[in-house]
């Protein structure tokens, strides 16, 4: 599921990126082939776009020159990895990833630890979300995504018909994913499917973040494409300031003159050390039936995209893989049941962007987090 844009106020990488042909095998120190790395004195940043369907940059600060190349490519191995063994649209020589097992679901698949860990941790939290979290939708997000993607190519824009939804649905149940965690193997049932998008980039930018700190980085920055994750101070000294932006304007691709005021381009400012910040919305991936919007985020329960709401953003001192994995959760939830699930985590806070008039609610604690100009 495709997170909104969350950017980092006045920390932008401005660099080009060349896009060479992947090589066939994974070697871990291609850099200079797979990113844009800009070395300075006590600054450097690397900026791939070829990873979990994104851009990734990461900052670094307080790091000698001479260090500071091998930082980031270490991290860059990283985000190579999981994004080898996530996948659900490529296979890689080395890798019985999530598109190996897509292919054959019903056969014995042995897999890596780490993929075990996360599959593990997935299953879990389709409990914990009372279902709203469920990457075994893939059949029935795969046919939403025809034909919004039908319609957005200039063809006819109509709902799938609810009996395609539910013959789809039949292969959604997670009871019927075999996940042995000792033996690091995994089955299905035939023609099931798995998509980890609602967990696996907040999995990646945990494990860059644990590489950063392992390699003694005090001050950095990681945004994969709107997730967020820091760490330190800010070079100034302040703690690091990001901007949840606004939605509306967002969507209106800031075209009106209210949008065009900086001041008006985010709808909360958020200030801390150590934070993780990370938005699920419905406002960038859509089609039109009948003047009304269907998303692509999809309610395991109902099959069909949350008719209201726009925009959550989780911000937390925590576990970035937590704040994914919640982001998309809240999102389908009613208020009632999100306050409940948000309470079981106390380094978590939320605010909701409601509706098109801009009216929004919090958790109990957002102000904690909040920047007041």
């Amino acid at each position: 599921m495709r997170k909104s844009l969350l950017l980092a106020v006045n920390l932008a990488v401005s660099c080009a990126l060349s896009l060479p042909v992947m090589a066939d095998t994974f070697e871990p120190k291609q850099c200079q082939e797979n990113a844009t790395l800009i070395i300075q004195q006590d600054e450097a940043s690397l900026t791939t776009l070829k990873y979990f369907g994104t851009s990734v940059t990461i900052q670094i600060w307080g790091v000698k020159p001479s260090l500071a190349r091998q930082v980031l490519c270490d991290a860059l191995n990283v985000v190579q990895e999981y994004h080898y063994q996530a996948s659900n649209f490529s296979t890689y020589p080395g890798y019985v990833n999530i598109h190996s097992i897509n292919l054959a679901p019903e056969q014995t698949h042995h897999i890596d630890p780490k993929l075990t860990e996360l599959l593990a941790t997935s299953l879990q939290w389709h409990e914990l979300s009372g279902g709203r979290f469920n990457i075994a939708l893939s059949p029935v997000v795969d046919v939403w995504r025809q034909y919004r993607k039908r319609c957005q190519q200039g063809g006819r824009c109509e709902l799938p018909p609810m009996e395609q939804l539910e013959q789809a649905a039949e292969f959604t149940r997670v009871s019927d994913i075999k996940l042995d965690t000792e033996a690091n193997t995994i089955s299905m049932r035939k023609g099931m499917s798995l998509d980890l998008g609602g967990i696996a980039k907040g999995w990646m930018v945990e494990k860059v973040y644990d590489s950063l700190k392992a390699n003694g980085v005090g001050q950095f920055i990681i945004n994969a494409g709107g997730n967020i994750r820091h760490y330190g101070k800010h070079p100034s000294g302040r703690a690091f300031i990001t901007g949840i932006e606004d939605p509306v304007c967002r969507k209106l691709e800031y075209a009106t003159a209210e949008c065009q005021q900086v001041e008006n381009q985010y709808h909360e400012l958020v200030a801390g050390e150590d934070l993780t910040l990370v938005s699920s919305g419905n406002y960038l991936n859509y089609y039109e039936v009948d003047g009304k919007e269907y998303h692509h985020i999809i309610d395991p329960l109902t099959l069909m995209p949350k008719p209201e709401g726009i925009s959550v953003t989780v911000v937390m001192q925590d576990s970035h893989i937590i704040a994914d994995v919640l982001s998309t959760s809240l999102f389908l939830m009613s208020p009632d049941q999100a306050n409940a699930l948000l309470a079981q985590f106390p380094n978590a806070q939320a605010v909701w962007y409601d509706d098109a008039q801009g009216n929004k609610r919090e958790s109990v604690d957002f102000n904690r987090f909040r920047l007041t100009l």
